[in-house]
């Protein structure tokens, strides 16, 4: 199976558990966005799969609304456990679920990467990071809408902040 947003969502859940650090749904759409721009600027390859998965900006900033609607439940308390996704079984003509897992190991040390970068930032933290001027959120935004954002926009600024720090890291 492709690698998509809810199997990058349940590598972050995983990753929280393992430190005993809470994550709430806020806090992982917006990590999980954000590792998605990395890959697209370092590996150029989306972490989410366009068949199922998109990137809206919503009044809150970049949402990936099928990470959303999986947590939702969860509202600002911390996740508790991994998303499960139903797919039907034509042969045995009923549904089969399964925990949506990331497998792809570039994939996993990107998340490990944002992980280890975004960990310790608070929600309200990550959403101004997000909303700075200029950003993917920034660019696509119009009140009251839930405009796409084209992996291109997320990519150029991504790829911007990976070039800025490849150039201090030669100073």
């Amino acid at each position: 199976m492709k690698d998509n947003a809810l199997a990058v969502a349940n590598y972050f859940i995983e990753l929280a558990q393992k430190e005993n650090k809470p994550i709430t749904q806020l806090g992982l759409i917006k990590r999980v966005y954000i590792a998605h721009g990395f890959s697209l600027a370092i590996f150029h390859k989306p972490l989410l799969d366009p068949r199922f998965d998109k990137v809206e900006a919503w009044r809150y900033g970049p949402v990936i609304p099928s990470v959303y609607h999986s947590f939702k439940q969860f509202k600002a308390n911390p996740i508790t456990e991994k998303t499960v996704v139903m797919n039907w079984n034509e042969e045995k003509c009923m549904p089969e679920f399964h925990t949506p897992e990331l497998e792809d190991k570039q994939a996993q040390d990107i998340v490990k990467m944002v992980w280890r970068r975004y960990s310790k930032m608070s929600d309200s933290g990550i959403v101004t990071l997000t909303h700075r001027k200029g950003t993917p959120w920034d660019v696509c935004y119009i009140q009251g809408e839930n405009q796409q954002i084209p992996d291109e926009v997320t990519e150029s600024y991504y790829k911007q902040i990976v070039d800025a720090f490849i150039a201090k890291q030669k100073c």
